[in-house]
């Protein structure tokens, strides 16, 4: 999906990938991070996020929950982490970081809300009237208000399978009756999922019918006494899906992920500011029928793969097509349509979730002033190896 780009606008992090697996230091089902390109991009983001006085929350799932990455995006300026469900909230509060926001995409579940208020979350998403009063409860308890985001749901939202849940709008003057008996909760912020979304057929990225639920909810709980400080609009967020947010003033915050590495859909078809700063590394397992066969361990099945760079060497590398494995098997091994030499090096890049992988993440700093350094290896849930 990013090859092309990968090869065109950052060749030394393939070359750096491939030198250090044919000399055994990175182990094949890697995903190989150029820290410092990603912290570049990150850069990019915030700049332009600043001159608009819009808040960002980096988001990490898709690269493995990593917390020596959190750390330098906090390094730089950023607000701190989304946490998109309860088990990434673990990692952060365990690596003593700093939870912007939390409950969004996942509840927090009702064991767990005590421990988070009190370790300090700026926001906590709501789907219910039940778990705001948890949260409440929490937060009466250590004598604070927290503030609350309510997940608000329209009627001709895209809702993504696994994600349903929501406030309707005109549930929201029940909710904020309700809760004005809740004397240690502020309903302060609406959010929804995804506000932007690529177009595959016009290439741009476009604001969604979601993205006005949440403006609609902003104005019908201001009319309602509610002082609605945070507007989130996630999903797709990089220099240039913040340049479309000028539209819409009212937006506070967004949620910077895959335009951290560079690699959102729109980032194929576009010269971007943000630069592909990560790829897949594997190796060739074996040879049969004609076609070499590669570790797998890193598929995400809407990664959109298409191609790997293969070889002993960088300049070695050639293109083969990929053979994805069937959607109902696990994938120990992509197929390759041409046989290759057992222990070549094979390249890939497209879109990636490291954390429902069981891949490791490689990080590796001064790639581009040519004196690559392994700064860590994680498990693909954020814990060092």
């Amino acid at each position: 999906m990013f090859l092309d780009k990968l090869c065109k606008t950052n060749p030394n992090l393939i070359q750096t990938a491939v030198h250090m697996h044919q000399q055994e230091q990175i182990m094949p089902d890697t995903y190989v991070v150029d820290v410092d390109q990603f912290l570049e991009n990150a850069k990019a983001i915030l700049q332009k996020a600043n001159e608009q006085n819009i808040e960002l929350y980096y988001m990490l799932k898709q690269i493995g929950r990593n917390p020596y990455l959190a750390k330098e995006l906090e390094k730089i300026g950023y607000k701190g982490a989304v946490v998109v469900d309860f088990k990434e909230a673990e990692v952060m509060m365990k690596n003593q970081l700093h939870i912007a926001h939390a409950g969004h995409l996942v509840q927090i579940p009702s064991m767990m809300v005590n421990r988070l208020v009190a370790y300090g979350c700026d926001y906590v998403t709501v789907y219910s009237y039940e778990k705001l009063v948890e949260v409440n409860e929490a937060a009466k308890k250590i004598g604070m208000i927290q503030k609350v985001c309510v997940r608000v749901i329209g009627e001709n939202d895209r809702i993504y399978s696994g994600q349903t849940a929501g406030f309707y709008l005109n549930q929201l003057e029940e909710l904020v009756q309700k809760s004005k008996d809740l004397t240690h909760i502020e309903l302060a912020g609406v959010d929804n999922f995804p506000c932007f979304l690529y177009d595959e057929a016009t290439k741009e990225i476009k604001a969604q019918e979601n993205l006005h639920t949440v403006l609609k909810a902003r104005k019908i709980l201001e009319a309602l006494g509610c002082h609605i400080q945070n507007v989130n609009a996630p999903s797709a967020t990089c220099v240039h899906t913040l340049e479309l947010m000028k539209q819409y003033p009212d937006i506070t915050s967004a949620e910077p992920g895959h335009g951290l590495s560079g690699t959102t859909p729109y980032h194929i078809n576009h010269d971007t500011v943000e630069i592909p700063s990560i790829l897949y590394l594997s190796e060739v397992s074996h040879v049969l029928d004609n076609h070499a066969y590669i570790y797998g361990g890193g598929y995400y099945r809407r990664g959109h793969i298409q191609n790997a760079l293969v070889g002993a060497s960088y300049e070695e590398l050639e293109k083969d097509g990929v053979i994805l494995p069937d959607m109902d098997s696990i994938d120990y091994h992509f197929g390759l349509e041409n046989p290759h030499n057992i222990g070549d090096s094979a390249i890939l890049c497209f879109r990636y979730q490291i954390f429902v992988t069981r891949s490791d993440v490689c990080l590796i700093k001064g790639i581009q002033s040519g004196t690559p350094e392994i700064v860590g290896v994680y498990d693909s849930l954020g814990g060092k190896k």
